[in-house]
């Protein structure tokens, strides 16, 4: 899988895509988790790297949240 754009992924799509972006979120930080943990990863790449994941986890995080508050609201019901 190659690199995310963060900029398609704002959680403004419908609910099934949100799905489809939080797989390839998590798909991607595990990648990322990969690339960090193999010692031939030099220290640009490391950073570049880590900088995405951070991007992404507060993304995967965002829209969590926002499943969980849809999940609240249907709770109620």
């Amino acid at each position: 899988m190659s690199e995310i754009e963060i900029t398609e992924l704002d959680g403004t799509e419908e609910s099934k895509k949100d799905d489809i972006v939080i797989e390839e979120v998590m798909e991607r930080l595990d990648e990322i988790c990969a690339k960090l943990e193999n010692e031939k990863t030099s220290l640009k790449e490391a950073m570049t790297l880590y900088t995405e994941g951070v991007k992404l986890a507060a993304l995967a995080r965002e829209n969590l949240e926002g499943v969980e508050k849809e999940i609240k609201i249907l709770n109620e019901i």
